[in-house]
């Protein structure tokens, strides 16, 4: 079976494995690989494809990121007069403020995040808009059909952290170093793929001189 979808992936598991009797375990292995090729590669890079926006509707002090969300790059809230960012601080901040302000006016002016939660700091009754940038985890596989962008660029990568999985659950510990040590080579080649990336529109573009011929 080709290596392009989510039940690709689990055959090609076992055949490297060479193991039939891992129909229960394999999605574990898979779905740890995921998990933890969301981590390198956030470590690493992260890589373009990770990275996201959408508009959160703020109504409260608190309000739920999306179910995705990993970590924050960028914040702009948006009002009825104006627009702009507000200033990141960690939790205790706002936790000071409302014991030493809690009657304090305005915009928001502060946020911290909390767990899977945005908060905001003056709150006062009002609604807002806030964009975010954010980088997101890798798309979970859950039926057989499934892929993702990894799993449709990277197979090689999907391949061997899934291996990698394996190898404490098999006691296989003389594969588990030879599979890391490739896993660990492909995203690393990955992050610098990405970095040539991004600089791709300035390399093909024509060098001008000065003055033109």
């Amino acid at each position: 079976m080709a290596l392009s979808t989510y039940a690709g992936l689990k055959a090609s598991a076992a055949d490297w494995l060479n193991r039939s009797d891992l129909t229960s375990a394999i999605p574990d292995f898979v779905t740890m690989a995921t998990a933890q090729l969301t981590r390198r590669l956030i470590q690493l890079g992260p890589v373009r494809e990770m990275f996201a926006t959408t508009t959160l509707n703020i109504t409260a002090e608190k309000t739920n990121l999306p179910s995705d969300f990993y970590g924050l790059k960028s914040l702009y809230l948006y009002t009825t007069s104006d627009s702009g960012q507000v200033q990141y601080c960690e939790p205790e901040k706002i936790a000071e403020q409302k014991i030493l302000r809690p009657s304090q006016d305005g915009d928001p002016q502060l946020y911290t995040i909390i767990g899977s939660q945005i908060q905001f700091w003056p709150w006062n009754t009002g609604t807002y808009s806030a964009e975010i940038g954010y980088w997101q985890t890798i798309p979970a596989l859950v039926a057989d059909g499934d892929t993702n962008w990894l799993l449709t660029k990277h197979p090689d990568a999907y391949l061997y952290t899934t291996l990698i999985q394996s190898a404490p659950y098999l006691k296989d510990d003389d594969r588990l170093t030879v599979w890391g040590s490739i896993a660990t080579q492909i995203v690393q080649d990955i992050v610098e793929a990405d970095k040539i990336g991004r600089h791709a529109p300035n390399m093909a573009a024509p060098i001008l001189t000065y003055p033109p011929p």
